[in-house]
């Protein structure tokens, strides 16, 4: 292992890191001096066909490996070896054909300290998939073993969420569906029970995206849906004993869209850097950015942040690319018909929380990614790097744009992650929070419940930072209690530079 193995997710609190990546790039135009992204290993990713991409460490080696959906029903898995891929999926017993998959997600179902892959099939006559991750050697799709085949007519799996709906310390899976009812499995114990099969928020919704978070900050998981074919969204308030959609109430429904019209996924990130956890939805008419009141309520701001295009948008993803400390955002989407689709990316970058510019056109050689999108720096040298797919183009891949900027600048960032009190990767919807030497926020990040186009990574949290001062770091956990914070006060983030920081529940 060398410098470039970032992901080392263990009970230290340090990582070593930080190497260059190999492989002939292609190189975009920077706007400004030295910043740039370069297509890594291209050859090895330009297979057309692909749909959503997750990343995890799913060999506990330190470094991150991903695993993209195709068309033709393979999953393809990339292992990463100090910063060079190798495409190891098929010997280790991941289907090559028969089927496809449009959603994929990483968590450790079992607790046995290793992620496993879940894959939601989008055809009703094929199952979806378990895939138990056997030591990081093979594995084994055990979805009719645990209760997760979810083969039924008219089913098309779309985003699912690995979460504790409950709070009882296992994950439980939600999973929705383009044409039928979304389903809320509970984990029994290694094995999954069918719950809420028809009441609410398990309705049939046309949902493809679906994000979790607590966003009235009441210690319990909320559900946001993005729904298609004209159908409403939803926010369903979670009471402990039931859910309760609020999105009328709250205006956040959507109501009088075309059926052509409609959310296709959602991101969770406070973009204003205020604490509070927002939501931007893509869609196939103008773009939603719901900004978080704090006091239970969102207003939708897409409008007056410069977000609000009409551009058939899919997949969206949070990640601070130029380390100013604010979150920017990233967008697939297409224009055309099957099959001549070409792309329509949007990157808008952050302007200090206040409005949004969309630069697409200052990397052009971003403007490559149509359906999946996921940010991660998977190399660990402080600058978030991106990976997207594309489902339509026949000369597309599903690329991954290493990003290269001034070590100064890329020495501005900080990778959290955040462990459980047996040192695993924290549960989605875990947040944290920097502050600064006067216990004001800088920035707030979330563990992915899922995003990106039907997709949930598991990775440390990438900050980028305005300057080099001391900070501090809360982790918030719920819990069966509530929610609770764990500290880390006075940190120098230049002794993290190429080094992960480590917060382990303590309670």
């Amino acid at each position: 292992m060398n410098s470039s193995s970032m992901m080392r997710a263990k009970l230290a609190l340090l990582l070593l890191s930080g190497a260059a990546i190999a492989g002939a790039p292609a190189i975009a135009q920077a706007s400004e001096a030295g910043q740039h992204f370069e297509a890594i290993q291209r050859d090895l990713f330009d297979e057309p066909g692909s749909l959503s991409n997750a990343w995890a460490d799913f060999d506990k080696d330190g470094d991150l490996d991903f695993a993209v959906t195709m068309k033709s029903g393979a999953i393809h898995l990339y292992r990463n070896d100090n910063g060079t891929f190798v495409r190891v999926g098929e010997a280790m017993g991941l289907p090559t054909a028969g089927g496809e998959f449009r959603a994929i997600s990483w968590a450790d179902y079992d607790g046995d300290g290793w992620l496993d892959l879940f894959a939601g099939s989008s055809l009703p006559d094929k199952p979806s998939a378990l895939f138990r991750n056997i030591e990081g050697k093979r594995f084994e799709n055990v979805a009719e073993k645990v209760g997760l085949t979810m083969v039924n007519p008219g089913r098309a799996s779309r985003q699912n969420n690995w979460i504790d709906v409950d709070n009882d310390g296992d994950l439980d899976l939600y999973a929705t569906d383009r044409i039928g009812k979304n389903r809320l499995y509970r984990n029994d114990g290694g094995t999954f029970s069918q719950i809420m099969a028809d009441t609410d928020p398990t309705v049939f919704k046309s949902t493809v995206g679906a994000c979790w978070l607590d966003y009235d900050q009441d210690g319990k998981l909320d559900l946001f849906l993005a729904n298609q074919s004209g159908k409403t969204d939803s926010l369903y308030h979670n009471e402990g004993d039931r859910f309760v959609d609020v999105a009328p109430k709250l205006g956040m429904d959507m109501p009088g869209r075309g059926k052509e019209d409609g959310g296709v996924g959602c991101a969770v990130g406070d973009f204003d850097n205020d604490g509070l956890l927002d939501i931007f939805v893509p869609n196939y008419g103008k773009n939603v950015l719901w900004k978080n009141d704090g006091k239970g309520g969102f207003t939708n701001v897409a409008a007056q942040m410069g977000v609000d295009v009409e551009n058939h948008a899919v997949g969206a993803s949070w990640g601070d690319y130029d380390n100013d400390g604010f979150l920017d955002l990233y967008i697939t989407s297409y224009h055309g018909k099957t099959p001549n689709q070409v792309p329509a990316v949007s990157l808008f970058h952050n302007e200090g929380g206040k409005r949004f510019v969309n630069v697409i056109d200052q990397y052009p050689i971003l403007n490559d990614g149509d359906h999946g999108v996921e940010w991660v720096d998977y190399d660990g040298d402080g600058a978030i790097d991106l990976t997207v797919t594309h489902g339509y183009s026949a000369v597309g891949g599903h690329f991954i744009f290493r990003n290269v900027m001034p070590a100064a600048q890329a020495a501005r960032a900080i990778n959290i992650m955040p462990l459980d009190a047996k040192g695993l990767p924290a549960k989605p919807g875990t947040e944290v929070r920097l502050y600064d030497s006067k216990k004001r926020v800088l920035a707030t990040r979330m563990v992915s419940t899922g995003g990106g186009y039907g997709a949930q990574s598991v990775t440390p949290l990438h900050f980028g930072l305005k300057s080099m001062d001391m900070i501090s770091v809360a982790v918030t956990y719920l819990t069966a209690k509530g929610r609770h914070v764990q500290w880390v006060k006075n940190i120098r983030p230049s002794e993290y530079r190429g080094k992960i920081l480590n917060v382990k529940f303590n309670n």
